[in-house]
């Protein structure tokens, strides 16, 4: 009779978790569905119009971005639109996603791991702000985890066809992220290896794997292809990309500090202890989860910028490993149980309720783009077609551009190159690129943003190009000055050429 009620109790406090993490999603979906759109997505939605009005990716929009990015969020606003409200449901599509492939790896173990991993993710997640919403990074781990779903199915029901739909979903999570590959090939070896000493013929698994993988890379390729842009697209991965990643590098132990959100850091001392004591570790499909851990981390630790999506994929392979170690915990005897139940039940009844209410205290505005479009409006609007140009990376300048359907004088994407204080051929090359478009056709209106890439926000980052600087103040005159109290006090300028006049004012 005790250990029924013993299993009794259990149960509830199993429910009741559940119970918790159900209304933290709802919570959530409530809660940000208004969001704007900001940041890397507004560059990218801008872009696809760009794509839309006939310009090819890399040979003539400057972008840095792998073309799976490309593939991934273009198809994403094709099938929910290209709106503000679209983007949330997209990313609630790729949380949903993520969720659902993390309780099909822990069903046969226990689906409240997959749950708890999928919904505390979503949170950690969504409480970090609009900024991150779907992500590359995002859209990577959630092909990876449905990639994992098939490979264990595949292995589990000895079914070798979903290993082509493992391999299809590394391959385009490898065109997001190329750090992708080698585990890719790794989990191959993994399953190979296990089949083998089941004694089954492992080369049909291999092979349907590498398939699927060269189904993706068709499908890359082919993008690239069709624009005819892979001398472009492979000429900045040498040159702009490596530059890029060269800047901003976090001290390692910075890394270290930012690697982890605080619920990780409280469950992981519990996880560690059941999994130590843990005598049973045959189990190939644990050691792959701790091979996604550590994919996670060194994906996160090579790009050394300790920015919160870099370490989602570490985050979500983290989570569900450590959910899945607790909740077999909770059904040992003795100690064990103890430490799982007190695991699961901070993580659960603590910390998702914590995020749900960090979640409900954000309240995103946009003010930088909703003022900036309102002046372009009453600058002339529509006829404004080919003469703004902007000089920002993310505040908000391309935003504006995407909901007025403008084309940019020139098809320049971000001045991150343009102001850096790190000299480097590659900031000059792409200053005399720029420098012939605006030469030979000088655009009617200037949007200077003060966002400066690694600096303090300062207007004063155009004196890193003097030539620029000076061309500015010699043939424009500054009409519009807008500042935001925001946390990064947010401001632009708005210059109009001398004696331009806009078409059709």
């Amino acid at each position: 009779m005790a250990i029924a009620g013993s299993r009794s109790t259990l149960d509830y406090l199993r429910y009741t978790m559940a119970a918790v993490l159900g209304a933290a999603a709802l919570c959530l979906v409530a809660s940000t569905t208004r969001w704007p759109l900001v940041w890397d997505a507004q560059v990218q939605h801008y872009i696809q119009f760009l794509m839309s009005r006939g310009f090819a990716p890399y040979r003539q929009i400057g972008d840095m971005n792998m073309p799976g990015v490309y593939l991934i969020e273009g198809g994403a606003m094709h099938l929910f639109g290209g709106g503000d409200l679209a983007w949330r449901i997209y990313d609630f599509s790729l949380l949903g996603a993520i969720c659902v492939a993390m309780i099909a790896v822990a069903l046969p173990y226990d689906w409240l791991a997959g749950l708890f991993a999928g919904v505390m993710f979503a949170l950690v997640h969504t409480s970090e702000g609009p900024t991150t919403s779907a992500q590359r990074d995002e859209a990577m781990t959630m092909l990876v985890l449905i990639g994992y779903a098939f490979l264990f199915a595949a292995v589990r029901r000895k079914k070798p066809w979903m290993m082509v739909l493992f391999g299809l979903c590394l391959g385009m999570a490898s065109s997001i992220k190329p750090t992708v590959a080698p585990m890719g090939f790794v989990l191959l070896l993994m399953a190979w290896w296990t089949l083998r000493k089941r004694g089954e013929a492992a080369a049909c698994w291999v092979w349907s794997g590498l398939a699927g993988a060269g189904i993706a890379g068709a499908i890359v390729f082919g993008f690239l292809f069709h624009y005819h842009a892979a001398g472009a697209f492979f000429a900045i991965s040498r040159s702009i990309t490596p530059y890029y990643a060269s800047l901003h590098q976090l001290s390692l132990a910075k890394m270290w500090r930012l690697s982890l959100p605080r619920v990780a850091l409280l469950m992981l001392p519990f996880a560690l202890a059941v999994a130590l004591a843990e005598r049973q570790w045959r189990n190939w499909e644990r050691w792959a989860l701790l091979l996604g851990v550590v994919f996670g981390a060194i994906s996160y630790f090579a790009q050394g910028k300790g920015y919160a999506y870099h370490r989602y994929a570490l985050v979500a392979f983290l989570l569900l490993w450590m959910a899945l170690e607790l909740t077999l915990a909770m059904r040992r005897e003795g100690w064990r149980k103890g430490v799982g139940i007190a695991g699961m039940a901070l993580g659960a009844l603590v910390m998702a309720p914590t995020y749900a209410h960090r979640v409900l205290l954000i309240h995103p505005v946009n003010q930088y783009t909703e003022s900036l479009e309102g002046d372009l409006t009453r600058l002339g609007g529509e006829r404004m077609q080919r003469q703004v140009q902007c000089f920002d990376v993310v505040y908000g300048c391309f935003n504006a551009l995407y909901h007025l359907k403008l084309v940019q004088n020139t098809t320049s994407m971000g001045d991150l190159l343009y102001f850096s204080p790190v000299p480097s051929p590659v900031v000059d090359d792409a200053r005399a690129q720029l420098w012939k478009q605006l030469s030979s056709n000088p655009p009617a209106v200037v949007v200077l943003s003060n966002e400066w890439f690694n600096e303090p926000n300062n207007f004063d980052k155009i004196k890193q190009w003097p030539q620029f600087a000076a061309w500015l103040n010699a043939n424009y005159t500054m009409a519009v000055s807008r500042e935001f109290e925001m946390e990064q006090h947010h401001a632009y300028r708005i210059y109009l050429r001398n004696g331009a006049t806009l078409t059709g004012r």
